[in-house]
């Protein structure tokens, strides 16, 4: 049948998994903007420096400025110029075991020479070049650059910025730590408006899984469908794995564009004879869906996946088929009223 589900074992992986705020390392030299985390207008701290700032508009970094003369530093608390350092994030890499030229781990550009503690002289290789350890001079990049930073290294105290991994998470720095928030039941972290809204609200790729969404220790649920909490196409297949209780990692799959996902059946229906909470206009990046209000006079616009505005066909009926307005009604179950 066309949007079955297809029922797809993932053989268990046993991996070792340490959940630690250092996870938030990023790289100097990654190809994802850091801008893609905050919201409009956000400023920043430039990784890989200590005296410029940048400022987030629509996704993408933008030179915000450069400190110099006596206030030659970026404070990162106030978000401006200082005379001194706010964070060690700026400390040079020399240490009791250095001596001679150092490379810099901040920016792969830099270097110090060492006598132990003490930095006797600091330069910046020009022209796009990375000082290169073995051979202590500044040379094409041949290699990845190993230079990183941590996230409540550029981020001020309080902003928040978005967990790609979770939805309904988002992160905030407290005196230079990394702090996981979790938005309230039903609600998903937007980026653009920097708080948690209605889940149909926000474009998400990664949904968190639902609590005990396999069931309980005590009554598992095995070779079962069940819905994913969050779409209407959306559910997650959950393994028997014996006598280990609940499936741990239960495989997340959806139905075809044209069908909704039915817990009741156990499988895919046709979007008009499902009702969901949910946004109707999942799987739909234009046209029009039939709304869960009864009478079936109403329909959604559909954008993106998402459902813009609520429609009505005045005392006419909505048709899923031709998508127009028709006199003609059909009893479509999304749209009429279940008998109890």
């Amino acid at each position: 049948m066309p949007g079955s589900p297809r029922f797809i074992y993932l053989s268990a992986l046993l991996v070792a998994v340490m959940v630690q705020l250092s996870s938030q390392t990023q790289y100097l030299n990654s190809s994802g903007d850091i801008c893609r985390l905050f919201a409009n207008g956000t400023k920043l701290r430039k990784p890989g420096g200590c005296n410029e700032w940048i400022v987030c508009k629509n996704s993408v970094s933008v030179h915000g400025g450069t400190c110099g003369g006596e206030t030659p530093h970026f404070n990162l608390k106030s978000g401006t110029c200082s005379k001194t350092l706010d964070s060690t994030y700026c400390d040079p890499p020399c240490s009791s075991m250095t001596r001679g030229y150092v490379g810099d781990t901040l920016n792969c550009a830099n270097w110090y020479y060492c006598e132990g503690e003490k930095v006797r002289t600091r330069g910046r290789c020009d022209g796009g070049l990375s000082f290169d350890q073995t051979q202590q001079k500044c040379l094409a990049d041949g290699k990845t650059c190993g230079a990183r930073f941590e996230m409540c290294d550029v981020v001020p105290t309080g902003v928040p910025f978005r967990d790609e991994k979770n939805c309904n998470k988002f992160y905030t720095c407290k005196k230079y730590k990394l702090v996981s928030n979790t938005c309230e039941a039903g609600k998903y972290y937007d980026r653009a408006s920097g708080q948690c809204l209605a889940l149909k609200h926000v474009a998400c790729e990664h949904h968190p899984v639902p609590e005990h969404v396999c069931g309980t220790q005590e009554e598992p649920l095995r070779n079962k469908l069940v819905s994913d909490g969050a779409t209407c196409r959306g559910y997650y297949y959950c393994h028997d794995v014996g006598a280990v209780g609940p499936d741990p990692r239960p495989t997340r799959q959806f139905c075809g564009h044209d069908y909704f996902f039915s817990q009741e059946h156990q499988q895919c229906v046709p979007r008009d004879s499902q009702k969901c909470s949910w946004d109707r206009c999942d799987g739909r990046t234009e046209g029009y869906e039939i709304a869960e209000v009864e009478g079936c006079h109403n329909y959604y616009r559909c954008i993106d996946n998402k459902e813009s505005e609520l429609l009505s066909c005045g005392e006419g009926y909505f048709d899923a088929i031709t998508q127009n307005c028709t006199s003609t009604r059909t009893a479509y179950k999304a749209c009429i009223h279940k008998i109890q």
